[in-house]
């Protein structure tokens, strides 16, 4: 007999404090699905992985007592995991070693794994990168703000000297800076001028990225889950502390419910299928005269803040799609207002 998907085991990998999964699980197990949520720094101490085809096929992760087949799962939501935790008395030698055999194995297990991923951490690896996104979002017909990358000092003082309208400095990954025993801090993107001429020799210490700033009328944080798009109208130009990037309040100023135009759906499931998405949360800058700019995709984004504000179902939308399993096709999109 045949197992339906809602038969099967929904793997979670997060880490332990995360309140975002929490709604999920608690929608999952109110429908009666059998889940085992994880963190991968479990990982040698409670967490095993096997993989044999001595005595049978057998592919498993133990526990704590808990056993996942993860040849019978319906879906795995590779969330937030952080990273392995070694054993204290390893020398550091020897746990970088460990941590390197492990990224393979785990890898490889995690990779053979055929169920629904939201999303498999190796397609995140590659979607995330964010020189990538802006060149397929480019090739796929998306305007995107012209891009300067660079380490190359003399080439950012011919930029911002040059320029006749703002450029602004934004960080490719997520702007965090982890200072020892103080709160992480955030770099929000940022219009730059004569400040950035006077420090440019700072640039040659990594890559840099700077853009033309794009006049505004609104923005749109799009939350995919699948074949579902929550799209929604950020009216950050209300706010001085909104305008050049929204992340600079908790809370912010929306703007009413509009359906992303089909020409805009088309070209995003252009580019979710060059980066291989089941979850996305996607940036668009919408100009006073009504294009679509593309800012960035993270394949991990935060959604649920648009649940608790706007009352949108998320949490029951992500249950649906790990319990439908895979593998997953893209197919007609559904657009969810507030």
């Amino acid at each position: 007999m045949t197992t339906s998907p809602s038969d099967r085991g929904i793997l979670i990998f997060t880490q332990d404090f995360d309140p975002t999964v929490d709604p999920v699980v608690r929608t999952l197990t109110a429908r009666g699905a059998d889940i085992v949520r994880v963190d991968l720094s479990y990982f040698p101490q409670t967490l095993t992985f096997t993989t044999s085809d001595f005595d049978g096929e057998r592919r498993r992760l133990l526990h704590r007592g808990r056993e996942v087949d993860l040849d019978r799962l319906s879906g795995v939501w590779y969330r937030r995991p952080t990273a392995f935790r070694f054993h204290e008395q390893m020398s550091e030698a020897e746990q970088q070693f460990a941590r390197n055999e492990a990224l393979h194995g785990i890898g490889g297990i995690l990779r053979s794994t055929d169920c629904l991923w939201v999303n498999r951490p190796d397609v995140d690896a590659v979607a995330e990168l964010k020189p990538y996104q802006l060149q397929l979002a480019k090739q796929v017909g998306m305007r995107v703000p012209r891009t300067l990358l660079t380490n190359d000092p003399d080439e950012v003082r011919a930029l911002v000297g040059a320029a006749d309208k703002p450029v602004v400095y934004k960080a490719l990954t997520g702007g965090v800076i982890h200072y020892p025993g103080a709160f992480p801090s955030g770099l929000y993107t940022t219009v730059v001028g004569d400040e950035v001429l006077a420090n440019a020799d700072r640039v040659q210490h990594t890559i840099c990225m700077f853009q033309e700033y794009i006049e505004k009328a609104y923005e749109v944080r799009l939350t995919v889950v699948g074949n579902t798009w929550f799209p929604v109208v950020i009216d950050s130009q209300a706010l001085p502390t909104t305008s050049v990037d929204w992340r600079g309040e908790n809370h912010l100023p929306y703007g009413p419910y509009k359906p992303l135009p089909d020409e805009v759906v088309a070209k995003t499931q252009r580019l979710l299928d060059h980066l291989g998405l089941v979850y996305a949360a996607i940036d668009f800058i919408v100009t006073p005269d009504g294009e679509y700019v593309f800012l960035e995709v993270n394949p991990g984004g935060q959604f649920m803040w648009l649940q608790h504000d706007l009352g949108l179902p998320m949490d029951e939308t992500i249950a649906d799609l790990l319990l439908a399993g895979g593998p997953f096709r893209r197919g007609e999109v559904t657009q969810v207002g507030y």
